[in-house]
């Protein structure tokens, strides 16, 4: 057999080369050019609603949605899909707040959206698909809400048919709200008087709050009488919740208590945002007692001879709700009478025939503080022993006097 030499020019080993590489590189540029470009996701979605695949029964109402979103049956479940989305680094809490009270508006997801993500269950477990395209027959009817938390804000999306959802991070938002509160009260009160607390909350930020909750506590010696918030007695405090606080706008909100005791209240509140961070403050307001008082004097012995000692009983009873201080007596002494003594809760001196006892610091709500005074009958007569009471409390002296026959 006979071999003959080939010669191949070198322009067709070239066409022979670049025929080779087409054939092996048209695939892979193929499914490059799928992987980058829009239409391509890791799960493509052309139905919903099937009950082995959706997260919870359909919804017709935004208030078929809230009720999903409050259910105790699901609460687990809707954390580990929230959790399991892509951004996420708020507080559950605030998406459990967001879907209780937060604007629920309509959409239409159209044919070829890409959605970020899809809640779904697999053979009965929870499981989220990450970057879906929608190529179903229809637009997808879904409901959505916006909220805030950790300083970020994010969206929630829940398609109608399948109750299937997702939480997608729309990033920071500069925009915030920010809070004031003031706490007013009056400085002094009576005892048994009633007591109003009046709290003022401000949004001054420049975004809206979706529900502030403002406290008060309700201070030991307070008792509760009414306010348009909700009382919770074992915890002892009022709570308020403000729905929608917009930049600028204020709320007033009161509650009245009685006090049974003099002393010091001290009424701490607080309030905070779904954004907007706690504020706190306090206002105070002192509670004095209404003074009385019950004096009296009586002789121990009548009638009495003259050159005899008498002995006069003064005792003074603190009837009101307020402490008695600087109690003090004075006795002017008839020409008929002469100082003896003095004994009882504190001393006491005479000067030209004036019995003046040193003061009683203070006399405490029901306490009793007596004295004796023992004078001297020096001439007979219809004599009147007469006594004078002063202290801090009350602004003109209180006067009795006892009748004693000396002869």
């Amino acid at each position: 057999m006979t071999r003959k030499n080939l010669r191949i020019h070198p322009s067709q080993l070239q066409i022979f080369m670049l025929k080779k590489l087409f054939t092996y590189l048209l695939p892979l540029m193929a499914l490059i050019i799928l992987a980058t470009s829009p239409l391509y996701a890791q799960h493509i979605a052309r139905r919903l609603g099937h009950p082995t695949t959706r997260f919870a029964d359909p919804i017709h109402t935004p208030k078929d949605l809230r009720d999903r979103f409050s259910s105790e049956e699901l609460k687990s479940d809707i954390a580990v899909i929230v959790n399991l989305c892509d951004g996420w680094q708020g507080d559950i809490e605030d998406f459990y707040r967001a879907a209780a009270t937060a604007s629920i508006t309509s959409l239409q997801i159209p044919i070829g959206a890409r959605l970020p993500a899809m809640s779904a269950r697999k053979n009965g477990e929870l499981i989220l698909h990450r970057d879906v395209l929608w190529m179903g027959n229809e637009p997808i009817d879904a409901y959505e809400f916006s909220f805030y938390s950790k300083g970020r804000r994010y969206r929630c999306v829940t398609p109608k048919l399948c109750c299937n959802f997702w939480v997608e991070d729309l990033g920071p938002d500069p925009r915030a709200p920010f809070l004031t509160i003031e706490c007013n009260t009056p400085a002094a009160v009576s005892v048994r008087r009633p007591v109003k607390v009046c709290l003022t909350v401000k949004n001054t930020g420049d975004a809206p709050d979706e529900l502030v909750t403002v406290k008060l506590s309700v201070p030991t010696g307070a008792i509760f009488v009414r306010s348009t918030g909700e009382t919770n007695t074992a915890a002892r405090r009022v709570v308020w919740r403000i729905s929608n606080l917009a930049p600028g706008s204020s709320k007033r909100l009161c509650a009245d208590f009685n006090v049974q005791q003099p002393g010091s209240l001290t009424f701490e509140s607080s309030a905070r945002g779904v954004v907007a961070q706690a504020v706190e403050t306090w206002c105070s307001t002192r509670v004095s007692g209404i003074p009385a008082v019950l004096f009296e004097v009586i002789d121990l012995e009548d009638p009495i001879e003259v050159g005899q000692q008498n002995t006069y009983e003064l005792r003074v009873i603190n009837q009101g709700s307020t402490t008695l201080t600087n109690v003090k007596i004075v006795c002017p002494l008839e020409p008929s009478q002469q100082y003896v003594s003095c004994t009882g809760a504190t001393t006491a001196q005479a000067q030209k025939n004036t019995i003046t006892t040193a003061p009683l610091a203070t006399l405490s709500p029901k306490d009793t503080a007596k004295w004796h005074i023992v004078v001297k009958s020096i001439a007979s007569g219809d004599v009147r022993f007469a006594a004078e009471l002063s202290s801090d409390q009350f602004q003109r002296p209180i006067k009795e006097t006892e009748a004693t026959r000396q002869y």
